[in-house]
């Protein structure tokens, strides 16, 4: 039964006398945190810096997400990672309550932390945090301090959010990130729309009624008088004599007059130049527990491991009417198409022996290597936990030799020692997929277990 202790813990300056607690505990460190469930604590720092260093590196201890925190000075930082300002009252009835429910808990050792941190106090939310120093403009900061090995915990929310883990619970921004390596600092430049040079000026321009002479004003001024440079005709009467055309820039490179500049983004990370339209939009949401996160938290199951974000992935049903689908053209005009199969054998034993948080750290950096591999036209589905496909259209299976030094040598930048991954491929058209997707699926998936 919970609480074990009726302490306040106090790491900073200024500690209080209290009436409802039974002691406040004086912390000196982190290190002086004592090893319990569900307590208390609150941090006072006169600098926000120290605060937010203290705040990251205690939700890091193992059983920190089952106490009530709280800090004397707020900031945007602490607003994503503690439960407010110190009140004696509140913070006492808070902790009464979070330790109730953690009594309802049969195996609290077993409970995943983020999960665990919002079900125990259903007012907390995974607050996202606008760091412009940052790659990705935006961060939640509970989520890397749960997970710090993480390459993105946008991506991270992002499939807890799909597994319905999570939950959008209020939108906050959306933001357009660079489709090569996701960073949210980009340049917008208007450019040429003929050569797609930088190079360009508003030009104004007039139009010579008598011989059609078409030129910058500056060379129709002439003696203090406006006078064409190719007839010498007088120009006096705007719509008698001349006009202005509609072309009001030129570019310097190409000497192209145009109305409206096209609109280019430039990645101020990577130099990639991209159309604004094919900018990848992601939207921010505050987040809370979702269905699936509250099934977790009140059966007390384990994560299942997430899932691989590639771009361009569909669900398991859509990819088997897809492969239907694109069988049949093949049959038909005799075309060829290549279904490819990535198998991480050991990714169970990895979860097991290493946790769940090395498990998704380690799902994080595959994410990021495959999603430069694949083409926009490929279809990727997660058709098991460990075995990913991809359907690539137009590929023959001489292909297959290039695809797997490609995926080699980016298995060979994942850091991780344990980390295997199998590549296999099929030929697609086969008629036999045609009398039933599932069982020929069901076939080649057998095969690549029958193969390790």
């Amino acid at each position: 039964m919970y609480p074990q202790s009726n302490n306040l813990y106090w790491l900073g300056i200024n500690a209080p006398e209290t009436e409802l607690f039974e002691t406040v505990e004086l912390l000196g460190s982190i290190d002086d945190l004592p090893d319990i469930w569900g307590g208390v604590i609150c941090l006072n720092f006169d600098k926000p810096d120290e605060q937010d260093h203290n705040l990251f590196l205690m939700l890091r201890q193992p059983k920190l997400w089952t106490w009530a925190v709280y800090v004397v000075n707020q900031n945007r930082y602490s607003e994503c990672l503690c439960d407010g300002i110190f009140d004696e009252q509140s913070a006492y009835k808070n902790w009464l309550d979070i330790n109730q429910k953690l009594s309802r808990i049969p195996d609290i050792a077993q409970v995943e932390p983020l999960i665990g941190w919002l079900g125990v106090q259903r007012a907390r939310r995974i607050k996202p945090l606008k760091q412009l120093c940052s790659l990705g403009i935006y961060q939640y900061p509970i989520v890397d301090a749960f997970y710090p090995d993480l390459y993105s915990s946008h991506r991270f929310v992002l499939g807890e959010t799909k597994r319905e883990v999570l939950e959008p619970d209020k939108l906050i921004d959306r933001i357009r990130v660079c489709k090569q390596c996701n960073s949210g600092h980009l340049n917008y430049v208007e450019v040429c729309p003929s050569c797609k040079n930088i190079d360009i000026n508003i030009q104004s321009s007039l139009h010579c009624f008598t011989c059609g002479h078409v030129g910058d004003q500056q060379l129709f001024l002439r003696r203090g008088k406006l006078e064409c440079p190719n007839c010498l005709t007088q120009l006096r009467h705007i719509g008698v004599d001349y006009d202005r055309p509609l072309e009001t820039h030129r570019c310097n490179a190409c000497s192209h007059l145009f109305v409206e500049p096209d609109t280019l983004s430039h990645c101020l990370n990577c130099e990639t130049q991209t159309e604004t339209a094919e900018l990848i939009v992601q939207t921010i949401y505050q987040l809370k527990l979702g269905q699936l996160g509250e099934y977790v938290y009140q059966h007390g199951k384990l994560l299942q491991a997430p899932e691989l974000s590639i771009k361009g992935k569909v669900d398991a049903g859509y990819f088997e009417n897809i492969l239907i689908w694109l069988n049949k053209i093949a049959l038909r005009h005799n075309e060829r198409h290549l279904l490819l199969s990535m198998y991480l054998p050991r990714l169970e034993e990895y979860s097991n022996l290493y946790g769940d948080n090395k498990m998704f750290a380690l799902l994080d950096q595959i994410t990021l290597r495959l999603n430069g591999l694949f083409r926009d036209t490929d279809i990727c589905c997660q058709y098991k936990q460990d075995i990913l496909l991809v359907l690539m259209p137009k590929t023959a299976m001489a292909s297959i030799s290039v695809l797997q030094d490609k995926i080699e040598q980016l298995s060979r930048l994942i850091e991780e020692e344990q980390f295997e991954m199998h590549v296999s491929a099929v030929q697609i058209p086969d008629p036999a997929i045609n009398e039933g997707t599932k069982i020929w699926l069901a076939n080649v998936i057998g095969d690549i277990y029958a193969a390790r």
